[in-house]
């Protein structure tokens, strides 16, 4: 056990059917004016922005929407178009309602409000040196935990390349997590976004970076999303299973904020972004052979999540993958071997590699994917 260790996360968490509604009072204590930055699911007539502009709007807080909304990944030139709308608007918060990829829009343009360099320097390594404005999270899917994270994962398409802008002030200020905007959310996103959440509560369980606060939290998440994944997949009105799901995804979000993640992400972004996989999908698939990998060094940890499900944890990890019927490999990508040596390259300086609780080389990459390509 640590002798020491730091836990830093939001600053106020709402969980529950229809605390939607919790925007209101919320909204108005962090600003007057708030850019809205969405999924299109979520801007239908009678959806979820129109009920925010118009409790928004009752509590005295002005909205603008980023149009058009955001519907697939984030990249740097999408982040600067919602910057420079919140400069010209004046917005002093940031609203943010979708899956992963619409928060973390929402994150890097609050986020960077202060800055003024283009997002792609800090894409780059450049510092963040101010803190930027509030921003609310209000998640629609339950895996990647963005709502909880201080980093905004952002890809460059131009050079395949997908990395975080981390700064600690990124953190939401509030975040609304409400079960009932996941009702809607389609079987085949339920399934990548939630074993994306899984696999996340599994590296930061395992993680170097790992404290008793965020194995309890970790622990929690997957304790979770291991019995409610199927369910919520096939039975997409179940509150009770969608509840379960976006507990533990913000669970895990806490904690892999803290205690970081491992090889899967280190690995699932380069292929993921190079092949155009969906991100939950690329971790489902690394899920099971970098398990394998690292259980000699973490076998009492796998014990524990074993007794979850009756039967060793990484036998389950391989049923659930099957059962929502997601690629064992990389086959279809037809991936050379120069590409392989492309994708160890890219891997190698990830920070999540080097929160593996075992230490991963050039070789050790190979050797993971070699059976799956």
């Amino acid at each position: 056990m640590p002798t020491r260790f730091v836990l830093q996360t939001v600053g106020k968490i709402h969980f529950g059917a229809d605390t939607l509604s919790a925007v209101a009072a919320d909204a108005a204590s962090l600003g007057g004016k708030a850019l809205l930055i969405a999924h299109p699911a979520a801007t239908i007539a009678g959806g979820p922005v129109e009920t925010i502009r118009a409790l928004c709007h009752d509590s005295g807080v002005e909205t603008i929407a980023l149009d058009p909304p955001v519907a697939g990944e984030p990249d740097l030139q999408l982040v600067d178009r919602a910057r420079r709308l919140r400069n010209e608007a004046e917005c002093d918060l940031v609203i943010g309602i979708g899956g992963g990829s619409v928060l973390d829009v929402a994150k890097a343009t609050a986020g960077l409000a202060k800055e003024r360099a283009p997002v792609r320097e800090y894409f780059d390594g450049r510092p963040v040196t101010q803190a930027g404005i509030p921003w609310i999270a209000i998640p629609t899917t339950a895996g990647s935990g963005a709502e909880a994270t201080p980093n905004a994962v952002l890809s460059d398409p131009a050079r395949s390349k997908k990395v975080s802008i981390r700064d600690n002030h990124f953190l939401a200020r509030v975040v609304i997590a409400d079960p009932r905007l996941t009702v809607s959310c389609p079987a085949r996103v339920t399934a990548d976004s939630g074993m994306d959440a899984l696999a996340q509560a599994i590296e930061s369980f395992t993680s170097l970076g790992s404290n008793p606060v965020t194995d309890a939290l970790a622990f929690e998440g997957a304790r979770l999303i291991l019995p409610s994944l199927l369910t919520a997949c096939r039975e997409g009105g179940n509150l009770e299973a969608r509840s379960q799901m976006l507990l533990g995804s913000l669970l895990a979000g806490i904690a892999l904020a803290n205690a970081r993640l491992g090889t899967i992400h280190g690995l699932a972004h380069p292929i993921g972004i190079r092949w155009q996989i969906p991100h939950g999908r690329i971790c489902t698939t690394l899920l099971a052979p970098v398990m394998r990998f690292n259980e000699s060094v973490v076998a009492d940890k796998y014990e524990r999540l074993s007794l979850l499900v009756g039967r060793p944890i990484i036998d389950h990890i391989e049923h659930l993958r099957d059962e929502l019927e997601i690629p064992a490999d990389l086959k279809e990508c037809h991936i050379t071997s120069e590409e392989v040596e492309w994708i160890v390259e890219e891997s190698l300086p990830s920070g999540s590699l080097k929160m593996n609780p075992r230490p991963t080389s050039a070789e050790d990459l190979r050797a993971i994917l070699a059976p799956l390509i």
